[in-house]
């Protein structure tokens, strides 16, 4: 049910087994499995059931180093979360995306992806996709890989029924994390303010921050500020290894329709085998085809017939040709400790430090996206499945990266990073916060490292994995 704050006094207390904040992906999909359990569970939520200018507001914050999104326009505030920004794209990580590559250190989880794999099924069944990803190898260099597409879902609306109805899930909305208090190593209680500025209490025998890919970070730095940085000893890790996505058109193609195999979106996907990102020392990327009114292809063919006879004329006789095509790529970006969540010196309408981003790619960033593209380029060639025209800026380290182009995902992940040392990280393989006993961290923001994959998919799989974790200690 959902209750509302406006009107509570300052001694107000809330109390539950559970208490989640946010309500996105991470939050919802673990409060209602919970509730589903019969564990009492208050779900809070910093924004309103629509999304409204002054709580958006709060998400404003500055970014530092590589041209990024005005940070209030990559996430939303409202129940759902950033959900309502979501197109719907589903994969899972990669078993070598929880494997430490030599060529970026700090990648490689605390768990493998067997730990992850029972909770695939439940995942999709959440998200509405068949769960089913079995790539094709296509040779050393290349496989061809497998994407599901969600509705998508919006976990707002989704839920929104359940929340009405259930006797076990309470929701609050407007209201805002602000402080927690710590003794002897256990959250005692938190304390939430309203829009209208009212402060009240919610104690509880377990927290769960889902507040997002960068949220998480600007309260736990705030909220150890407050403590004398004594909730969270390594303070200086927190925010640290933010990573993206980087997207970027990289090149165009002439290529059998058959050869590619689009998908049923009309796309057809590849990416790196494990062994050739080892072999070109670069980390995890993927390239989508995708058809286009590309007027270059009569002067692509014409080259083709000169340096792949065969090929060129195929493609000059073939119905099935794609007669043009861009290619984009997705690239893992590596965790760097210098790219981070940290604390600006204006404070937002609720007294809490606006955001300042750190965002700026690597050395090993620039190597991936280009000779990862190269690797494609030569793979297509060498599978006979068509001939890619690499764009200047690919073939030449000194050229800029094109300022027209996506430079990004809005895929939010690091900054409360999972590890086994409480030196290197902000929480353990269970999404616990190494220094308390009973604060947990769900979301992406717990990401060791980010593969190539749409984080919702993992998400998810982490929360329902979280809330089988909180039943055993909570013994249900």
């Amino acid at each position: 049910m959902f209750i509302n704050a406006k009107d509570f006094p300052r001694t107000h207390i809330e109390t539950a087994r559970v208490c989640i904040f946010g309500s996105g992906p991470a939050g919802m999909t673990l409060a209602h499995e919970l509730a589903e359990a019969g564990i009492d569970v208050l779900l809070v939520e910093a924004g309103g059931e629509e999304v409204e200018d002054a709580s958006q507001a709060l998400y404003q914050g500055a970014v530092l180093g590589d041209e990024y999104f005005d940070l209030e326009y990559a996430r939303l505030r409202y129940f759902g979360g950033t959900s309502g920004h979501w197109g719907g794209i589903c994969r899972p990580l990669d078993p070598s995306d929880f494997q430490e590559n030599l060529v970026a250190p700090g990648t490689g989880w605390p768990i493998a992806s067997d730990a992850l794999l029972p909770y695939l099924k439940p995942a999709a069944e959440v998200l509405e996709i068949p769960g089913i990803f079995n790539d094709q190898s296509l040779g050393d260099t290349l496989r061809r890989t497998k994407f599901e597409y969600s509705p998508p879902v919006r976990f707002g609306e989704k839920y929104r029924p359940y929340a009405d109805s259930s006797e076990n899930l309470r929701v609050v909305l407007n209201t805002a994390l602000t402080n927690l208090t710590s003794d002897a190593g256990r959250i005692q209680s938190a304390t939430v303010q309203t829009m209208q500025g009212t402060r009240w209490t919610i104690e509880a025998d377990y927290f769960v921050l889902c507040a997002g890919g960068i949220e998480n970070s600007r309260l736990l730095l705030w909220i150890n500020e407050q403590n004398d940085r004594k909730i969270i000893r390594n303070h200086d890790g927190i925010g640290r290894y933010w990573m993206e996505h980087f997207t970027m058109s990289v090149a165009e193609v002439i290529a059998d329709a058959d050869a590619l195999g689009p998908d049923e979106e009309g796309q057809a996907r590849f990416a790196l085998s494990p062994a050739a990102q080892r072999e070109n020392g670069v980390l995890n990327a993927s390239f989508e085809v995708n058809p286009n009114a590309y007027t270059g292809t009569r002067a692509l063919i014409a080259d083709l017939l000169c340096i792949a006879p065969k090929l060129g004329q195929r493609l000059m006789g073939d119905k099935k040709l794609v007669c043009g095509a861009r290619i984009m790529g997705y690239w893992e970006q590596a965790p760097t400790a210098d790219n981070r969540v940290a604390l600006g010196d204006e404070k937002d309408a609720l007294g809490i430090p606006k955001v300042v981003l750190h965002w700026q790619r690597s050395g090993i960033d620039r190597k991936t996206i280009a000779r990862s593209v190269q690797a494609l380029a030569q793979a297509f060639a060498d599978l006979d499945i068509g001939r890619v025209r690499l764009f200047d800026w690919v073939l030449d380290d000194n050229l800029p990266l094109p300022a027209d182009g996506v430079i990004a995902s809005w895929h939010h992940m690091g900054g409360t990073r999972m590890s086994a040392d409480p030196a290197t990280g902000v929480v353990d393989a269970n999404l616990r916060v190494h220094d308390q006993d009973n604060l947990y961290i769900g979301g992406s923001s717990v990401f060791a490292s980010g593969g190539f994959a749409n984080p919702t998919l993992t998400i998810v799989q982490l929360s329902l994995r979280l809330a089988d974790h909180l039943k055993k200690q909570l013994s249900v």
